[in-house]
């Protein structure tokens, strides 16, 4: 079988809609940057986890209101702004940074855009509470302050 699609693939296919979904829902622990091989994707996992655990260990009740619960929150809400980038991304700009010698072209449609907006939803939810929280402690802390 002359000119197959195995003998042309030389890499593997990275997928859009993958990397977005796992950047959604698995973005705090770098899923996305290891299923598309970047290099440091170790990062969020050893961001994330353990200033959760703090929180959770050493917080109590008001474990969401720890320092450490805020920061593992904005590492997840940094990989869905990065799995809406990458849902966003155009196919030829995708297929040219990350499948070059895939031999395979990417045709995203809808996934990716539902993708994208349950990313943006979710994220947006998310920060949204950990800014409230975030100022409610920052509010009680100088109202006792003053009293």
């Amino acid at each position: 079988m002359n000119g197959s699609l195995s003998s042309r693939a030389t890499s593997a296919h990275r997928s859009k809609a993958l990397a977005g979904a796992l950047g959604l829902v698995l973005g705090w622990a770098g899923a996305h940057r290891l299923y598309l091989g970047w290099r440091f994707w170790w990062i969020y996992p050893v961001i994330a986890m353990p200033t959760m655990g703090l929180a959770l260990a050493t917080g109590g009740d008001a474990w969401f209101r720890h320092p450490g619960f805020l920061i593992a929150a904005l590492v997840a809400v940094v990989a869905m702004l990065e799995a809406i980038l990458i849902c966003l991304t155009p196919d030829k700009k995708w297929d040219a940074r990350h499948n070059p010698d895939s031999g395979i072209e990417s045709n995203n449609r809808w996934a990716v855009v539902l993708i994208a907006i349950a990313a943006l939803m979710l994220g947006t939810i998310l920060l949204m509470s950990v800014l409230a929280i975030g100022l409610e402690g920052y509010v009680e802390a100088t109202r006792t302050r003053t009293m």
